[in-house]
């Protein structure tokens, strides 16, 4: 068994065609079939089936195809580290965040970052919450970050950063300047709400029932499923909303939303990163958490 045997099975399984892996690595069909089928006859067990149209693993080959990525990515960490050895670190992070971190708080952390490795790029694609556990476990990115710790238990989650959430209304709309009551608020106008299976909705909406708020009550006038639209709706006169400090302050400093006064303040909230856990991180991941730090919750 070699890494040329290795690589070749593990693209199969991702493009899920011989021919399509034998494009991506520069090989031909015949080669590439060879390398499974030696793998195969090495491991005395069928890796992949051919009998469909479409190429897909047996349950020998999931097995195989997990620990084959990992001994890619350890082949790839342990070339990457020697490289660095002379303090030139370089290469790329691949990054799944849910909206805020996405929009507001990784632009700044990574400017940062930049200054002290300048020559380490991120590649930064925007998921919800669950689908980013989906995604470090499958290892379609290296590192996750979102506003809570759902999922199982494949993935290590560490407390980062925390920020105040906010009940936003119209500036100079339909509300006054006293505090309210939750249920004043959210019984009497009408509410943006974010999607189901955000982190930011489950924080509110669990603060709202420890509260003694019947959810089924609220008044939702819309949902949607990011922060910017919310805010815009909001700023618009549609409604009344719990939203990021962070996302909102630029909308407050320009007098198109205003903050709420509460009787009972919105609690903070907190911001994870979560790696796959028992999964050697590359070293430029262990210098991106090093730089995070964090407290480590699950």
């Amino acid at each position: 068994m070699d890494f040329r045997q290795i690589e070749a099975y593990v693209k199969v399984i991702e493009l899920a065609s011989f021919s399509k892996a034998a494009e991506a690595i520069f090989l031909s069909q015949p080669s590439v079939s060879t390398y499974v089928g030696a793998l195969e006859k090495e491991l005395g067990a069928v890796l992949i089936n051919r009998s469909t149209k479409e190429v897909s693993p047996t349950p020998a080959g999931k097995i195989f195809y997990e620990n084959a990525k990992e001994l890619l990515s350890l082949k790839h960490n342990t070339a990457e580290r020697i490289k660095n050895l002379s303090g030139n670190f370089s290469g790329e992070i691949d990054i799944l965040a849910s909206t805020v971190p996405a929009q507001y708080i990784l632009p700044e952390l990574l400017a940062r970052f930049g200054k002290m490795y300048p020559n380490i790029c991120f590649n930064v694609k925007q998921a919800g919450t669950g689908e980013i556990y989906r995604g470090i476990v499958a290892q379609k990115a290296e590192i996750g970050f979102s506003g809570g710790v759902d999922g199982g238990d494949r993935c290590e989650f560490y407390e980062f950063m925390t920020e105040k959430l906010v009940f936003i209304a119209p500036q100079g709309g339909f509300l006054d300047a006293k505090d309210y009551d939750l249920e004043e608020l959210l019984y009497g106008y009408p509410f943006i709400a974010r999607e189901k299976g955000s982190g930011t909705r489950a924080q509110y909406e669990n603060f709202f029932v420890e509260r003694g708020v019947d959810i089924s009550k609220i008044n939702i006038r819309a949902g949607f499923d990011n922060t910017q639209s919310i805010i815009n709706a909001v700023a618009n006169g549609m409604g009344i909303s719990v939203v990021s400090e962070f996302a909102a302050d630029v909308f407050m400093r320009h007098n198109m939303v205003t903050a709420v006064k509460l009787k009972t303040p919105l609690p903070e909230r907190k911001f994870y990163y979560m790696l796959k856990r028992n999964f050697v991180q590359s070293h430029l991941v262990g210098l991106f958490a090093e730089f995070l730090g964090g407290k480590r919750c699950r």
